[in-house]
């Protein structure tokens, strides 16, 4: 099977874990510490650095006899640091190994003069962070984020407009959406935004110009969705339940707990609860002389489960083995309203009224599994990290049509699916990193991934008495395959005031797409080398600028390749495009940065075979049908400019504008599709505490309206506010939310070729949400004095590194 593609990686990295045990196991540094008194000291923090750069290796806390030991400690130049909170700190240097194996060290606090023991020390990250290649999002503390689901969550993100239950970023088509890292191009991605809870969310990394080291999938951003991983000692966990009502009641509750203890971190949780969805989509087509009127009315709940599971082993201080492990899983039952109205210019016989009945229903889930393991080879910085990655997929889906003539003696047939489906995706990744001087480093690694797709479409027609019969033109069974192999190098490089990125990653892919149905094969081929670079430079104390380049594909998803013609009611449908081509985008963007902040962009892309959805019509028939396209040039500039709200006294944020200019020119359906477009995107995130320690956080964005293909909306907006207070000693946190209290909803028209379609689109809005979450365990460790220690971060910093 090709899990045996894996056993060459297991080997080499099992062969490095053993070889480097037996070379640091000896190495030891313990002792005790003690006050003025000769009391042990409780819980003070024991850090061992690295001579050369100042890095931390290894953390440890005393216990309650003030005893500490760190074991595994690999040969080199090291010094120690002991800390306290109401103490002074000791230093001490020039420890050496492999010069003694086993080193003793007491060491005596003396307390500080000033007491500290109404002292509160709060470290919270910034909500946002602009590093060398990404923009981080910090949303782990984000009041409103918390009682929704993720794709809630991304509303916090600079740009990231949330249209319904759709992910849009201003100015920028294709976003690809990565999971601690991992891809999600064969999976449910809408199913994954609304299941995962927000508040299981850390940060989100949004990456415009990807280096080597990542996929050249995709031709647009990456987001990059990361979880929380525990953090602290002892037991803990946490309880969260909430409700929240809009057109229907949804609800949701989850179970997290933790234990991390010596090299053991193990941490797990379930979650359970009901999604429920609204949504109006109005439509008015001209076909000819005659007009179209369709409203679709959908309510849709979704119940879920979840849980996690995922456990790390610090087998030496050179060593980490472990894994992370997710099963999600939903099932639906539902019915979609249909109610079409035809206006025939030139008939006498009266207007044509057809009611339809959609009902959906559906099983969902998946499983992941990504076992991992990291070697660090020296104290340098020399690296080794082993990843790889299975998910399985499992999917049974069916739906039944049944239209209803109310007034023109026109009959139409009853149409019912099935849509089984299994996929499942197999990836092994290798990274290798090799510091060549102090500011000089190399990467390197390789990745193979597999994916194999099974979906079954099944459809049935009534015939004239009513009875269901196996309707083979609308039945395909489609067999998806994909391999890639991977392999990149890039080097990373400071000289003062400068410092660059220069990468070049080859990916060669192989796909074969089978209709069982119609015995017919298509195979895809590419091979492609995707150069990347990065310059930047300190500008002063605050300022900094930055020019970066990339060159991305977008390889066709399976579901839009494969040929199917899947109904929504008798005059709308979805098909696929077995002739879609891969999407090529030559990227460059410029930033200035203030203090380390996002500040001013513009970026340039321009993209070969676009693939845009389309709209296009049968003016016989009357029938429409959605479609995915390539256009054969798309121009894109983004101007952006973000500032933080911190001139504003006691009021943290940022607020943001975003202008975009895309430009399209391609031949479409025997025409010269010619057409361009400014359009504009502001944004606004805010958050201040009132009197009673009561958290507000208001956000809200706005956008003038834009092109998508032959698709023209017009102006938008969204707004949130939520409101937090914490009790029992900040154990217990309250929320209240309230999602899009105004808006306005997506207006949009078309009006090329043979198609004039006017489109609202209309969700659930407002949404009123309330939710309790309690923490228990050691959320707040703390010394025998009352104190508050700063171990946690200490031992985090040294797990990091």
């Amino acid at each position: 099977m090709k899990t045996r593609l894996y056993l060459p990686f297991l080997g080499m990295a099992f062969a490095f874990l053993f070889a480097a045990q037996q070379a640091s196991a000896q190495n030891q540094i313990s002792g005790t510490i003690t006050n003025a008194k000769g009391d042990g000291v409780f819980y003070a923090t024991i850090a061992v650095y690295k001579q050369a750069d100042s890095t931390i290796l290894k953390g440890e806390v005393s216990d309650a006899n003030g005893k500490f030991s760190l074991k595994d400690i690999p040969d080199g130049q090291y010094f120690l640091e002991v800390s306290m909170l109401g103490f002074l700190d000791e230093k001490l240097s020039d420890i050496s190994f492999p010069r003694d194996n086993r080193k003793n060290f007491d060491f005596q606090l003396d307390e500080e003069a000033q007491s500290l023991s109404t002292v509160t020390v709060t470290a919270k990250a910034p909500l946002l962070e602009q590093r060398a290649d990404r923009l981080i999002v910090n949303v782990e503390n984000n009041i409103t984020s918390l009682n929704l689901n993720l794709l809630d969550v991304m509303k916090k993100v600079p740009g990231v407009l949330v249209v319904g239950d759709k992910l849009r970023m201003a100015g920028q088509s294709n976003v690809t959406i990565l999971l601690n890292g991992k891809t999600t191009k064969y999976m449910d991605v809408d199913a994954l935004l609304k299941d995962i809870p927000g508040d299981n969310i850390k940060r989100v990394e949004v990456i415009h110009q990807p280096g080597a080291e990542f996929e050249a999938e995709g031709t647009g951003p990456i987001i990059n969705i990361i979880t929380k991983k525990n953090s602290l000692f002892g037991t803990n966990g946490s309880l969260n339940a909430g409700v929240g009502t809009g057109h229907n009641w949804r609800y949701r509750t989850n179970l997290n707990l933790s234990h991390y203890q010596g090299n053991l971190n193990i941490n797990g949780g379930v979650g359970l609860g009901r999604n429920a969805w609204y949504e109006q989509l109005d439509l008015i087509r001209k076909v000819g002389d005659d007009t179209y009127t369709q409203t679709s009315r959908n309510t849709n709940p979704s119940d879920y489960l979840q849980a996690n599971l995922a456990l790390d082993w610090d087998v030496t201080s050179r060593h980490r083995l472990g894994f992370s492990s997710r099963w999600n899983g939903n099932r639906r039952d539902y019915t979609i309203k249909n109610v079409t109205d035809v206006d025939f210019a030139d008939s006498n016989d009266g207007d044509l009224q057809l009611l339809t009945d959609n009902q959906r229903k559906g099983d969902w889930n998946m499983l992941a599994v990504n076992p991992y393991y990291s070697f660090e080879i020296d104290t340098n910085g020399q690296k080794l990290n082993f990843d790889v990655n299975f998910v399985r997929i499992r999917n049974d889906m069916s739906n039944f049509l049944q239209p209803v003539e109310v007034n023109y003696g026109v009959s139409f047939p009853q149409q019912y699916y099935e849509q089984p489906g299994n996929t499942e995706i197999y990836t092994a990744s290798l990274d290798y990193t090799y510091p060549l001087t102090k500011d000089v480093k190399l990467l390197a690694g390789g990745r193979f991934s597999t994916a194999d797709l099974d979906n079954d479409l099944r459809s049935f027609l009534s015939d004239s008495a009513g009875v269901l019969e196996p309707n083979l033109l609308q039945s395909n069974h489609y067999i998806f395959t994909e391999d890639i192999w991977a392999g990149y190098g890039k080097v990373d490089w400071k000289a003062g005031k400068w410092s660059g990125t220069a990468g070049l990653r080859y990916e060669d892919s192989q796909s074969t797409g089978y209709s069982v149905t119609l015995d017919s094969t298509q195979n895809r081929h590419i091979g492609k080398l995707f150069p990347s670079a990065s310059l930047s430079r300190s500008l002063g104390k605050k300022l900094g600028a930055a020019i970066a380049y990339s060159y991305r594909i977008d390889r066709p998803h399976y579901g839009d390749l494969n040929p199917f013609v899947f109904y929504l009611d008798s005059y709308t449908s979805e098909r696929g495009n077995p002739q879609l081509r891969p999407s090529l985008t030559h990227s460059t963007k410029f930033s200035l940065l203030f203090e380390n902040q996002p500040f001013f962009n513009i970026e340039y892309k321009q993209t070969s075979d676009a693939t845009q959805q389309v709209i296009q019509q049968n003016d016989d028939t009357g029938e429409a049908f959605q479609t995915k396209v390539n256009l054969e040039s798309f121009k894109i500039w983004n101007i952006s400019l973000f500032f933080p709200l911190s001139f504003i006294p006691k009021v943290n944020g940022y607020g943001g504008i975003i202008a975009n200019y895309g430009k399209y020119d391609s031949p479409y359906l025997d025409q010269q599709f010619r057409q361009s477009k400014w359009d504009y995107t502001a944004f606004l995130n805010a958050s201040f505490t009132l009197p009673w320690k009561i958290d507000i956080e208001l956000n809200g964005w706005w956008n003038s309206g834009a092109l998508e293909g032959i698709l023209n909306s017009e102006w938008l907006f969204g707004t949130d506010v939520g409101v937090s207070r914490k009790f029992f000693k900040e154990k217990l946190k309250v929320s209240i939310g309230v999602e899009n209290p105004i808006n306005r909803f997506y207006h949009g028209s078309v009006t090329y070729s043979n198609i004039r379609l006017d489109a609202v689109n209309k969700w659930d809005a407002p949404v009123y949400n309330f939710q309790m979450t309690y923490k228990f365990g050691n959320q707040h460790m703390k010394s025998k004095s009352g104190h508050n220690s700063s171990a946690e971060d200490v031992i985090k910093r040294a797990q990091q590194n």
